[in-house]
């Protein structure tokens, strides 16, 4: 593993992946039985992953996706080594929630190493929706031209949501080419960039339009309100900061969407992406 010659001091134990998803779905009370079922649906580029349990965190990773080119350097960050944990929900998730075909399609995108992060963020959203309410997953015919949408979730309490999901690199990569000290060029407008041009008119009654944006560098939070204002009303109702942990940032032009937002996607609303 990279890992080992990078920083050798971070691996306390090693593993397989497969053998990692295995405890991991046996620690949450999982049956032998269940646990192969996921095991089994796992790619195959995917399963040759080994795993190294993380001294700083005490969390099993695995080592999946390629380094970020800094103009001539390479940049190994986390990105590189995500925890099974995350994976673990993830292809939970999508064996749930994706018919065969839709699945087939996802898995082959998910081992795409330079996409890898990408493609894990799409599933985030869904993670603690409950599986009782519908939702598809890449719907065309509802959005721009032949533009698909990410997610629509519902109907529930007679609302559908639809909601365009993106992990944004942008802002981290102009971090990590300064010196540390020297504030980076950022245009917090970017986070939103091309959410607008997916979406049609709605009201918000019935259909509420927004996005999921993953971003790795905290946002100052008066900019972003600002960049959120300036989205068309009409088209973006609401716009969350989040990651794979319950904890996200929430802007709505309603407020009264907040408690049916949190409530329908299982998250509670914190400050850990932005600052003031």
């Amino acid at each position: 593993m990279h890992i080992e010659r990078i920083q050798p001091e971070f691996v306390a134990a090693k593993s397989t992946l497969l053998t990692c998803l295995r405890n991991e779905g046996l620690s949450r009370g999982w049956t032998e039985a269940e646990c192969d079922a996921l095991i089994y649906a796992v790619p195959t580029r995917l399963a040759a992953c080994e795993c190294f349990l993380d001294t700083l965190t005490s969390m099993w990773r695995y080592e999946f996706g390629e380094p970020h080119k800094v103009g001539e350097s390479l940049v190994w960050g986390i990105h590189m080594w995500p925890p099974v944990r995350i994976l673990f929900d993830v292809l939970n998730c999508a064996l749930k929630r994706l018919p065969d075909e839709k699945k087939s399609k996802y898995f082959g995108l998910l081992v795409d190493q330079r996409k890898h992060q990408e493609f894990l963020a799409e599933m985030f959203p869904m993670l603690r929706v409950n599986y009782e309410i519908t939702a598809d997953h890449e719907v065309a015919g509802l959005g721009v031209g032949n533009r698909t949408v990410d997610w629509v979730i519902g109907p529930d309490a007679n609302r559908r949501v639809f909601l365009d999901v993106k992990r944004r690199l942008t802002d981290f990569i102009s971090h990590m080419s300064t010196d540390g000290k020297t504030p980076p060029s950022h245009d917090v407008a970017l986070l939103f960039r091309s959410v607008e041009g997916k979406f049609l008119p709605a009201n918000p009654e019935s259909t509420l339009q927004g996005a999921w944006v993953m971003t790795d560098i905290k946002q100052n939070e008066a900019a972003l309100r600002a960049a959120f204002d300036t989205l068309e009303p009409a088209k973006v109702h609401f716009a969350i900061l989040g990651d794979a942990e319950r904890d996200v940032y929430l802007l709505t032009r309603r407020p009264e969407d907040r408690d049916f937002l949190t409530g329908l996607l299982g998250v509670t609303e914190g400050t850990r992406f932005v600052f003031s």
